[in-house]
């Protein structure tokens, strides 16, 4: 079926990615993404969902693959999660590193997030994961192909994320096309390969601290979010489902203890985000109150890990490669750019009072009925990682006394930072269960 408010969203960025990446002035290619983030905004939330259903095909879920059809509720808060983030990531990305070609790729992946919503499709949804993948690959390829982005020069970052894409792209396809002609459980071992392969799942996780570290932020954010809507419509066998769920508390843990221990912000961050998807992919292993935690989680997530993301983004634009070996940084002076990245992180880690609070909360309860060690894994990973948010932000906003004359946040950054907040302190306080 075809969701109408998603699927005016997409093409409304769809259309803005064309004038943005037309535009050669950089900073009005910026204020016309943020319009347009913020128009996406407003229609997800304002219009009405109820009855704008129409048939597409016949459904997937009698026929094999595992494509059930979203609640509308859920389907609403992925959406909305989905375009705030959006909005996050093209109002702070740096102007240096986030040219309008860069910019338009940006929202084109907003359009592909919003599309896994809009068509519910088996056959769709692998063409739109691959659409995602191949847009990623085409901004590694635009620098140079992939040499000149910062971290470790000379290194092909294009080549080494086709090396593990590509072959989960076809692992999707493959799988999905076996699902639909019976072979149901072989069908679900590929999908889950090419998804783990995709949100970085432990042991097939290599490629991306390397991509973070490298790659443009709102690029990597963006990408992040992106199939969501296709996560939590897949239904695999129990069995599957189950191990899922373990790779995913595996994941959540492992990531953990290494973001703890890094000496650079960028490599902090790629650990604490693969964590972060750990977590959420072993509450949709789980029980129905772990999978309401799940989606929860990844909404605090995808506002939460954005902020903290290009909050890096622009103290990095100020202040060069971040460091966490030696501690810099004068609260004092940037008071707003310091008070963003506590908020973001603390949201990030469940922190209570908001969003990722409650959902932190239903997916660590939901999984004691599951297994005992689960939940200490999931408690303890919870625990690691927010004291990486605290040593992270020690470390770049309270080491010195001196100042490098870095800008406090600017009235565009501060615009998009008060929604993303303001959203996840209401919904700690109000939220909205799926």
């Amino acid at each position: 079926m075809i969701v109408v408010v998603p699927s005016l969203v997409a093409v409304l960025f769809l259309v803005s990615s064309v004038v943005v990446g037309r535009l050669a002035d950089r900073q009005v290619a910026r204020r016309a993404a943020v319009a347009c983030a913020s128009a996406a905004t407003v229609l997800a939330v304002a219009l009405p969902w109820s009855g704008g259903f129409v048939p597409f095909s016949p459904s997937g879920r009698g026929s094999g693959p595992a494509f059930a059809v979203l609640p509308e509720g859920t389907a609403r808060l992925v959406v909305v999660a989905t375009c705030a983030a959006g909005l996050l990531v093209v109002a702070m990305s740096p102007l240096a590193s986030h040219p309008p070609a860069t910019l338009a790729r940006i929202l084109r992946l907003l359009a592909v997030s919003c599309g896994f919503v809009a068509v519910r499709h088996q056959a769709v949804a692998v063409v739109l994961w691959a659409l995602s993948a191949w847009l990623v690959w085409a901004e590694l390829r635009g620098h140079e192909d992939g040499r000149d982005l910062p971290g470790r020069g000379g290194e092909r970052l294009d080549r080494l994320f086709a090396v593990y894409h590509l072959p989960g792209v076809l692992l999707l396809g493959v799988g999905t096309v076996l699902s639909a002609t019976g072979w149901r459980t072989a069908g679900g071992v590929l999908v889950v390969i090419a998804i783990m392969t995709r949100f970085a799942v432990v042991p097939l996780h290599s490629w991306y601290p390397r991509f973070v570290e490298r790659a443009p932020l709102g690029v990597v954010v963006v990408f992040a979010t992106a199939p969501f809507g296709l996560l939590t419509q897949l239904d695999l066998p129990a069995p599957l489902a189950r191990d899922v769920a373990l790779l995913g508390g595996l994941t959540a843990v492992v990531a953990a203890v290494f973001g703890v221990v890094q000496t650079e912000a960028r490599r902090a961050l790629a650990f604490l985000t693969m964590s972060q998807t750990g977590l959420v992919m072993c509450g949709l292993g789980g029980s129905s109150e772990a999978v309401s935690g799940a989606v929860l989680t990844w909404e605090a997530s995808a506002l939460a890990v954005s902020g903290l993301a290009m909050t890096l983004a622009a103290l990095e634009a100020r202040r060069g490669t971040l460091s966490l070996r030696v501690p810099s940084g004068n609260f004092a002076r940037t008071p707003r750019l310091a008070v963003a990245f506590l908020l973001c992180g603390l949201a990030t880690v469940g922190f209570p009072l908001s969003l990722g609070f409650a959902g932190g909360h239903l997916l660590i309860h939901g999984s004691v009925t599951g297994s005992p060690a689960v939940w200490l894994a999931l408690a303890g990973a919870v625990g690691v990682n927010g004291m990486t948010v605290m040593r992270c932000f020690f470390a770049l906003f309270a080491g010195s006394r001196t100042h490098s004359g870095e800008r406090d946040l600017v009235p565009l950054e501060t615009y998009a930072l008060t929604i993303a907040i303001g959203a996840l302190l209401v919904g700690g306080l109000f939220p909205l269960v799926p």
